[in-house]
């Protein structure tokens, strides 16, 4: 009797210890946290707002859209 509860505790020891050291679900959660810290700082440096790179590239293609059009209305006087 004893025999096999020795060969269940090293089963379930081992089992356990395989746990332990499995580190998949670990690394996910690095990749995660990862992934949301480039994604706050994309938010930040691409914000929406007037100071956001978004909304200054707009502005200079609206700038160009505009410089050609009153260029294209010059040139056809």
């Amino acid at each position: 009797m004893f025999h096999l509860f020795y060969l269940v505790g090293l089963k379930v020891f081992s089992t356990l210890k395989s746990f332990a050291n499995d580190r998949r679900g670990v690394t996910a959660i690095e990749y995660a946290l990862i992934a949301v810290a480039i994604s706050a700082m994309l938010f930040v440096v691409l914000g929406s707002g007037d100071d956001g790179l978004i909304h200054k590239i707009k502005e200079a293609f609206k700038g160009i859209q505009d410089a050609l059009s009153v260029t294209q209305e010059e040139s056809a006087k």
